[in-house]
């Protein structure tokens, strides 16, 4: 139970980052003081949940469901979205402003519903590097056509790698990079951790 049995840490890390996309003044910064233990106990008491302070399963449910946190509307199945759009729904998740010259313009909806509910689920910062911009590969499931981000896997990118690699399903790898599967909310993911020979490691992320 994450501020009993861990007091600090990346777990302590993860429950902070969903307080405080849920509007709790809290700072992720791994460390179970009196300012979390009362954000916890305020989020506990808003939903009806045994107010103890403690980060439970049922406490954690609640936050990785991300109920306190209003769904933006997007148009649903395959809709696509403009570059602001797709950049107003990211801010509105807590996800920071693409690096770079990324462009979302096109981006599909569901795309954007997927890197959501992947950094709700992992409670981890979320670094998008790649996004519509002209310079990928081709093919029926492409950046071009909205199905892929490409995400930093190193530095913040850290926690999303180790949470991939720690909780998804090891798949048949694509080429020399090695691959990973699962789906959040309905949506199937294909994780692969892309290494080019010119450099720039990074998670190139599929959305179906």
């Amino acid at each position: 139970m994450i501020g009993r049995t861990s007091p600090s840490g990346e777990a302590v890390k993860a429950a902070q980052v969903q307080l405080s996309a849920a509007g709790h003044n809290v700072t992720a910064d791994g460390a179970f003081g009196p300012r979390t233990a009362s954000a916890v106990k305020a989020f506990q008491k808003r939903h009806g949940l045994k107010v103890d302070g403690i980060v439970g399963p049922n406490t954690w449910h609640k936050l990785v469901a991300g109920t306190d946190v209003p769904v933006p509307h997007t148009p649903s199945g395959g809709g696509r979205l403009t570059n602001r759009q797709a950049l107003a729904q990211l801010a509105a998740a807590g996800i920071k402003h693409p690096s770079g010259r990324t462009s979302l313009e096109g981006v599909r909806a569901r795309t954007i519903q997927g890197v959501i509910a992947l950094k709700k689920a992992s409670g981890c910062p979320i670094t998008i590097t790649g996004g519509t911009e002209s310079g990928h590969s081709a093919g029926p499931r492409s950046h071009a056509k909205g199905y892929k981000l490409d995400l930093r896997t190193r530095d913040e990118g850290t926690c999303v790698t180790n949470w991939i690699k720690n909780t998804q399903r090891k798949g048949k790898p694509r080429g020399n990079d090695p691959r990973w599967h699962g789906s959040l909310n309905g949506i199937s993911i294909d994780y692969v951790y892309e290494t080019p020979k010119r450099g720039g490691v990074h998670w190139d992320v599929t959305f179906s």
